[in-house]
Parts: structure tokens; C-alpha cells; sequence
């Protein structure tokens, strides 16, 4: 029994042995008991921080390589070109780029990354930037193939701060500007250079230096960047003052030299505050040639010194002088650089400039006062307001002429676009006697203004086209066209050697149903006849009826004699401005 129980106890330590061995097992799993066995489904610890390490670095490569190597494109401000284009990332580039205004678009170049145009730009205009980018082919499937940029940007303008320029004697003529320029021009009556700066500059020398009473005007325009077009020139007015007694004047356009556009303002520089000198008062206008327009418009004054009167519509006609009065007295200078003072005076004229011979060769053509037609060219459209008309006088449409009907060479010889030929003089007389004017060519100041209004009226010619043709060749002919066909024709007589016939053609300038001719004879002998259906061409030469007893060869003293009844028939069929052509 003994025995047994030992053997009973023996196996129950052994038991509790191995229940503790493995409840120590249990609570150490990290136990390298060669039997013990590690769950496979669980993560060590360690590697699951070396891990998310990793995969954190990966990550934060990704995103860096991602912000440094995406293609990205941006336009920023520039200081010397119309924008810069800046590429960001890897791989990109410019495919194109343009500029574009009111109607036009201009190409950009791309110098290093600024955007240049390929013709100068108009300054102080708003223009839009466009751009197209090209990805690298990595990103184009996810971003797309090109980037589209666009941006506004007003080109930069540099405007005159001292229009009026005060100096002594010695010193220069300065002008400033409001930024600095890169390209300046400067015109006066001796230059007209332009000149582009090695360094930008506010201040640009104009003239180096005064004397004594010198007083004039120049035309300077500048732009802040080289791409720009040159803007309108502004005038910068200079005095070297005399003493302070004299106020000196500059009228603009130059009294010596230009001549006032239709629609132009007037300009009135002095040497003093216009306050000091003239107080309120305004000068008056007054036209030279009475019955002309006087000049309708509003007087402002952009400077102290300045007056300036801005026409209200069409005002200053070509052949028109218009006197200005001023309030109290100055000293006009012609407006040159090196030009002094002239007397002093309280009025000065004002010539309107001449106007366009072809654009009134347009309009008389248009009213069937020429054998001409004409045409504007296809897709211009002729204005139908007064002021537009008047843009035309300086500015003419283009377009082509054209002969209505077939005629000799000794008219249509005389024709020539653009030229104040005889043909064309004949034509403004014969409108001047239809709308009531003198026949005074283009001296009338109201030739112009009525034209137009003829033109818009769509006022016809009332009379055909008629021309007299004489042959001095034996026997001596009249032929008397009218709308391109000879409708009469008869002997004529012109004048004897002793006093003869001039060649050449002429408008008829003058008309009597009768009247008496008076002179002397080449023997000495006074005469004083009585003529029928009188129409003078040159001077005292006149195609006219007169009593002979046989016609065709020269027995005049120097007209164009007809047969009474043939002179009766050739009187009511022309008019003022018909031309007469011997030869």
C-alpha cells in the first residue's frame, strides 16, 4: 500500500509540474521553448512601425515629385514686355500665342520667356493675352493634352506733364513725361527724328537752347516700350519771354505753316496765365469773306496758359479764312523752332486747309457735273451724315472713274484723278452757278459744305454735259457736244494774225444775251459793237453771234464768231463752266 501511494503521489507532481510549465508558456509567448508555437496570423509590432515608415517616405516623395515635375503655366506682370510666361514642372512648352484688339490679332513671340508682339501695339488699349501650353505626354492622359492661358492687360501710356515751357534765354526745352519712355519723336520744323534711348527716361532735351524772344511749338509723342505704336504727338509750346510787358502767342495749328482741318481743334498758347491776360473774355470769330460760316464750337482751357476751342462739327472749310479776335493784344510768333515775336495785334487768320482733289472730283462725279462716273470700291459704304462727308475731304474713298460716253482726245487728255485739271475747275463752276454760289473755284469758302449737302441731298446736275470744240484748221468749225453726241455744228471765225485766238480750252466764265464789245483795232480805230448770245472763256475772248458775210476762216480779234441764229441755238444749251477747247 505503501508503494502505491508513493507511485500516486509521484504521478500527481509530475502533473503540476507540466500544468505550470505551460501556464508559464502561456503568459511568455516570446518564449524560444524549442516546443512553444507563435500564432502566424498576428503582426510583429517592430515591423509593422518599419512599414508604415516606409510606406510614409514613399508618400511624401510621391507628393514632392508630383508638385515639382507637374506641368504648370501662369502668366505674370511684366516691366518690358506685353506678359510673361512662366513654366512650372517638367516638360511643358509654348505652342502659341497671340494678342488681339477691337478687331485685330497679333502674333506673340516668345523672347526667354517674355511675350513680344510682331507688330507694335496701340497704347492705352486694352488687349487680351491668349496662350496654349503643351503637357509632356506622361500627365496628357490624365490632364489633357495643352493648358489654355488667357489674360487682360492695357498696354502702358506715357503722356506730356508740361505742355507750356517757360525758360530764359540759354536754357533748354525740356519735356517731361508722367512715366518713362524708351522710344521718344520729335518733330519740328527742321527734324523729324525718332530716337530709341539706351535707358528709360522721364526728362528728354528738346531743343538745347533759347535765345532771347524765341517762342515756337514741336510735336512730340513717346511710348513707354519699344512694341508700342507711337501715339498721337502732343505739342509742347516754348517761350524765351521777351520782357514782362509782352505776352507772347502760339496758335496751333501754325500761322506761317498748316492750315486748320475741318473738324481740328484750335489751339491758343500764352506766355502768361490766359486769366492774367485775357480775364473771362473769349475770342470771337469773324469770316473774312462775307457770307462764309462763322465757326461754331466750345472754348476750354486744358492749361493756365492754354485756350482751346473744339469745333462742334465740320467748322474750317477749305478756302475758308476766318479771322480770330482776341481781347486784348499779343505777340504772335510763326510757330518755329527759332522763330522770335512778331507786332502785337488783337486778330489773327486762320486759313482752313485744302482739301482733297480727288475726293471732289469724287463728289462732282457723283452729281453728274463731270463725264465721269465713279465708283466706290465693293464693300465701302460712302458716309451719309454731314461729319462723316467731311472725314472724306482729307481721306478719300477709294474707287475707280470711269468715261460715260466716248469722246475726242482733246478733252479726255485733260483728265486726270487726283489733278485740278480744266475739266475738273469747268465742273466746280458749273455747280457753283447751279447751287447759287459766285463762281470763284475753289476760293468759295461754301464750295465744300454745299457740295456735301448735295451729295446727301443726291442734288443732280439739271443740265447734260456739254462741251464746245473749235478747229482753227481751214474751214474754221464749231461742233457743240451735249451728253457725248455732237448736236450742233457750224463755220466759225476766230481771230486774224495781228490778234489772235488762244489755243488751248477754257470754262466759260461769264454770260450775256447782249451786250456791247469795245476796244481798238490793230489800225488804231476804236469800235463799240453791239453782240448777241455772249459766253466769255479767256479773258475778252468770247464764242459768241456776229454779223459777217461769210464764216470760216479768221476774222475776229480773237472770239469766236458764230451766225446770229447759230449762236442763238449754241446760247441756252450751255452754261458757266462748259469748256470751250481751240486748237
Amino acid at each position: 500500500m505503501t508503494d502505491s501511494s508513493s507511485s500516486e503521489l509521484s504521478a500527481f507532481s509530475r502533473l503540476r509540474m507540466l500544468g505550470r510549465a505551460v501556464d508559464k508558456a502561456n503568459r511568455h509567448p516570446q518564449s524560444t521553448h524549442a516546443h512553444s508555437h507563435k500564432d502566424p496570423s498576428r503582426p510583429h509590432p517592430r515591423a509593422l512601425f518599419i512599414s508604415l515608415a516606409a510606406l510614409g517616405v514613399l508618400v511624401a516623395f510621391g507628393v514632392a515629385f508630383w508638385l515639382l515635375a507637374w506641368p504648370k503655366a501662369s502668366f505674370k506682370p511684366s516691366s518690358v514686355a506685353l506678359a510673361d510666361l512662366q513654366l512650372g514642372g517638367a516638360g511643358g512648352h509654348l505652342v502659341h500665342a497671340y494678342a488681339s484688339y477691337s478687331d485685330h490679332e497679333v502674333t506673340l513671340l516668345d523672347h526667354s520667356g517674355s511675350l513680344l508682339p510682331t507688330c507694335p501695339l496701340p497704347v492705352d488699349t486694352e488687349v487680351h493675352v491668349a496662350a496654349e501650353v503643351q503637357r509632356p505626354s506622361w500627365i496628357s492622359w490624365l490632364a489633357g493634352t495643352t493648358q489654355e492661358l488667357s489674360e487682360q492687360v492695357r498696354t502702358p501710356y506715357a503722356h506730356l506733364v508740361n505742355p507750356v515751357v517757360l525758360a530764359r534765354p540759354g536754357q533748354a526745352v525740356v519735356a517731361k513725361f508722367n512715366v518713362a519712355v524708351r522710344e521718344v519723336s520729335v518733330a519740328t520744323p527742321r527734324s523729324d527724328p525718332t530716337i530709341k534711348l539706351a535707358e528709360p527716361a522721364t526728362a528728354i532735351k528738346v531743343l538745347p537752347s533759347l535765345s532771347k524772344g524765341q517762342a515756337g511749338t514741336v510735336s512730340i509723342s513717346a511710348v513707354p516700350d519699344t512694341w508700342e505704336a507711337l501715339p498721337k504727338p502732343a505739342h509742347l509750346v516754348y517761350f524765351a519771354t521777351l520782357h514782362k510787358a509782352t505776352t507772347m502767342a502760339i496758335l496751333s495749328p501754325s500761322v506761317a505753316t498748316a492750315a486748320q482741318g475741318v473738324s481740328s481743334p484750335l489751339e491758343l498758347t500764352l506766355s502768361k496765365p490766359v486769366a492774367k491776360v485775357f480775364g473771362k473774355k473769349l475770342p470771337s470769330f469773324v469770316p473774312v469773306v462775307k457770307g462764309a460760316l462763322v465757326p461754331k464750337g466750345t472754348w476750354s482751357d486744358p492749361t493756365p496758359y492754354t485756350l482751346e476751342f473744339t469745333p462742334s462739327g465740320p467748322q474750317f472749310w477749305p478756302g475758308e479764312q476766318i479771322r480770330m479776335e482776341l481781347p486784348d493784344p499779343v505777340s504772335f510768333s510763326a510757330g518755329g523752332a527759332g522763330s522770335g515775336a512778331g507786332s502785337t495785334t488783337t486778330s489773327v487768320v486762320i486759313q482752313g486747309a485744302p482739301g482733297s482733289t480727288l475726293r471732289l472730283q469724287q463728289m462732282l462725279a457723283t452729281l453728274g457735273y463731270l463725264p465721269l462716273s465713279w465708283s466706290a470700291s465693293p464693300s465701302v459704304v460712302e458716309p451719309s451724315t454731314l461729319s462723316g462727308q467731311a472725314s472724306l475731304i482729307e481721306a478719300p474713298l477709294p474707287g475707280s472713274f470711269a468715261w460715260k460716253w466716248s469722246f475726242p482726245t482733246e478733252l479726255t487728255s485733260l483728265w486726270a484723278p487726283g489733278q485740278y485739271s480744266v475739266v475738273t475747275k469747268g465742273a466746280v463752276m458749273a455747280f457753283e452757278q447751279v447751287d447759287g454760289l459766285d463762281p470763284d473755284g475753289l476760293a468759295n469758302p461754301l464750295l465744300w459744305p454745299s457740295l456735301i449737302q448735295a451729295v446727301l441731298a443726291h442734288k443732280m446736275d439739271p443740265y447734260p454735259y456739254t462741251w464746245i470744240q473749235v478747229s482753227m484748221a481751214l474751214p474754221e468749225r464749231l461742233w457743240l457736244w451735249s451728253n457725248g453726241k455732237v448736236v450742233l455744228t457750224s463755220l466759225a471765225n476766230t481771230g486774224i494774225p495781228q490778234s489772235p485766238t488762244a489755243p488751248g480750252t477754257y470754262p466759260i466764265y461769264e454770260r450775256f444775251a447782249f451786250n456791247y464789245m469795245s476796244g481798238y483795232n490793230p489800225n488804231g480805230t476804236y469800235y463799240h459793237d453791239p453782240v448777241h448770245w455772249i459766253n466769255y472763256f479767256n479773258g475778252g475772248d468770247a464764242v459768241h453771234g456776229f454779223v459777217r458775210a461769210s464764216y470760216g476762216f479768221p476774222q475776229s480779234l480773237g472770239c469766236v464768231e458764230l451766225p446770229v441764229p447759230v449762236a442763238a441755238q449754241v446760247f441756252p444749251q450751255v452754261h458757266m463752266g462748259t469748256l470751250v477747247s481751240v486748237y
